[in-house]
């Protein structure tokens, strides 16, 4: 039986509730985007392929969206409000009242790992769209950069916790480190890399070894 984790057990990517008939054909052209985009390429995936996919017309795909790059556009934009919206909620202090440093990042670790299986195209044509337009990556960056400002606040409220002698640059390279090493695994723009051949388990057990060691972790109560 899987274990809930009680910190991010109320954490969900694409909350859907009642849609419009508009917003389902809407979401359907966004769907086969996904597809066609993370099988073929961008540049190779055209508005016939799509509407193909999606079981309508090319004048559909034309009624909703003003041509391709209005529809990357808003595939993007579709994963990264889910993507703000849930990195807010991930770093709100009295989500984390009564947790420790390694409840934290453990939960991080975990849920990052569990989420990519989560609808995986979703996220993943988002960020092969973000890759090809500049503009939209920053944007993608100054989401993440949010996150892992609050991440780091919520460490630094612990850091009696931390034995390292300079607990906020420890802190930093720690949620430097992290986010680097699950990108190598999890990021589809990225080429494979050894990190992404292990099992979530063994990864996520290494990485939390690497948070022990580096930030000198004191023992728990538990401990």
């Amino acid at each position: 039986m899987k274990k809930t984790n009680r910190w991010t057990s109320n954490l969900h990517w694409r909350r859907e509730g009642q849609q419009s008939r508009s917003t389902r054909t809407q979401n359907a052209l966004l769907d086969a985007a996904e597809t066609l985009i993370l099988k073929q390429g961008i540049e190779a995936t055209s508005v016939a392929d799509i509407a193909k996919r999606a079981k309508t017309s090319v004048g559909s795909v034309y009624h909703h969206f003003k041509d391709k790059q209005a529809l990357l556009y808003a595939l993007y934009h579709r994963m990264m409000e889910d993507y703000a919206q849930i990195s807010q909620d991930a770093v709100e202090p009295a989500r984390w009242e009564g947790a420790t440093i390694r409840d934290i990042l453990g939960s991080f670790v975990s849920f990052s790992l569990a989420s990519t299986k989560d609808r995986r195209e979703y996220k993943a044509a988002a960020l092969v769209v973000a890759t090809a337009h500049p503009e939209l990556r920053k944007h993608h960056l100054e989401i993440q950069s949010a996150m892992y400002g609050g991440l780091l606040e919520l460490l630094l409220q612990r850091r009696d916790e931390i034995g390292h002698d300079a607990p906020a640059a420890a802190a930093s390279f720690v949620l430097d480190q992290l986010g680097a090493m699950l990108r190598a695994r999890l990021d589809p723009v990225l080429r494979p890399t050894q990190l992404d051949r292990r099992p979530d388990a063994a990864f996520a057990a290494d990485a939390m070894q690497f948070v022990e060691t580096t930030l000198h972790l004191k023992p728990s109560t538990g401990d």
